[in-house]
């Protein structure tokens, strides 16, 4: 049996010659020796992240399950949302930078959703193809809707069901909104979607700085 060592040093060798010229056509890039391509804009930085599980017991057969992800900042977004917040990053999942983290597969519809499972480097390659080619299908397009933090606001409008919804993701809508000057649609946002009295206690600090007495 292969050690995680060698697994990981193939993936990252696979990485290299499969993905990183084909995911630079849509300016992500990616420094040696890691597994996430990044892609900074005016407004907004966004990441590919080729996670992976090792040896996963789940799956004895495999070497490797491959379970890529996105991610989302917004440097505005973020110094707006900790300020609702009174810098309490606990609110914001501890991860205030970080406004979007999910699995690539949200952005697709369910009928074409896959699990990448490989062993050996002829394998990875072939999953490694594979999820590129998801990426630029379904990927690809979505972040490229979401470069403002307006941007933001019209996803939550639409309820855009390609994002994953968890608290701390109101908040950073109020958070772009509130970074707009719209305190009064920030107040909206919270009062929509964290207005039941229990998490209204919870994030008191937010209605407060948007609803001071």
């Amino acid at each position: 049996m292969r050690t995680e060592r060698e697994i990981r040093a193939d993936l990252l060798a696979v990485l290299d010659d499969v993905a990183d010229k084909l995911l630079a056509r849509f300016g992500f890039r990616r420094t040696k020796g890691s597994f996430i391509y990044v892609r900074s804009l005016s407004d907004a930085e966004q990441a590919l992240v080729f996670a992976a599980s090792f040896l996963p017991k789940y799956q004895p057969d495999d070497e490797v399950h491959l379970h890529p992800a996105m991610r989302l900042g917004m440097r505005a977004v973020t110094e707006a949302a900790l300020q609702l917040v009174a810098g309490n990053k606990t609110l914001l999942a501890d991860a205030p930078e970080i406004i979007v983290n999910q699995p690539i597969e949200f952005t697709a519809p369910k009928s074409v959703h896959v699990r990448w499972f490989a062993t050996g480097i002829d394998q990875m390659k072939e999953r490694v193809r594979e999820i590129v080619v998801f990426m630029e299908r379904w990927v690809v397009p979505f972040l490229d809707e979401l470069r403002t933090p307006n941007d933001l606001i019209t996803a939550y409008k639409r309820a855009d069901e390609r994002m994953m919804k968890q608290r701390q993701w109101y908040l950073f809508v109020a958070a772009a909104e509130f970074s707009n000057g719209n305190r009064s649609g920030a107040l909206s946002v919270l009062d929509e979607n964290l207005g039941a009295p229990g998490l209204r206690k919870r994030y008191a600090a937010a209605f407060e700085a948007l609803n001071p007495t």
